[in-house]
């Protein structure tokens, strides 16, 4: 496996969410991996967690967020990050996809991402990836949805 990869040479995965999928491209190394997702307009996850700190960079579209009883618009050239552990989602209101761009540390796979290519040097030995799960939890939750300056 190489340092490097061409993205073209890196085969799409379809992750199945809960109401649509997204189509995504994942990179790894030991300490970390790299996500490239686009989901589609109406998209809408669940609440769910998982043992990962999430740092992200909207490249197209945008998607509100909710991380716990907080939500934000994040567009086109904006940063937002998702704690370790905290109960988060997001929606697409509009019909206009979305692409992000994901990290994840400590290296969350998730079972989801057959496709991920390993980023490492000749004759370095990869670390054992954490087998992290995606824990849904209610959809209590999505009550705040509610306030969200929106026309339903």
């Amino acid at each position: 496996m190489p340092l490097y990869v061409r993205r073209e040479d890196i085969a799409n995965d379809t992750v199945t969410t809960q109401y649509t999928n997204m189509s995504t491209q994942m990179v790894y190394g030991n300490e970390s991996c790299l996500m490239l997702a686009t989901r589609p307009g109406g998209y809408h996850s669940h609440p769910h967690k998982h043992d990962t700190e999430q740092m992200n960079y909207v490249i197209d579209g945008e998607i509100w967020v909710f991380v716990e009883d907080k939500f934000f618009l994040v567009k086109a050239g904006d940063y937002y990050r998702i704690p370790r552990n905290a109960v988060h989602w997001g929606w697409i209101t509009s019909d206009k996809p979305c692409t992000i761009l994901e990290v994840f540390a400590p290296t969350y796979l998730g079972g989801t991402h057959p496709n991920a290519a390993g980023l490492y040097d000749q004759g370095e030995q990869p670390g054992k990836i954490p087998d992290i799960k995606t824990e849904a939890v209610s959809d209590d939750y999505m009550k705040v949805e509610q306030k969200l300056p929106i026309k339903r």
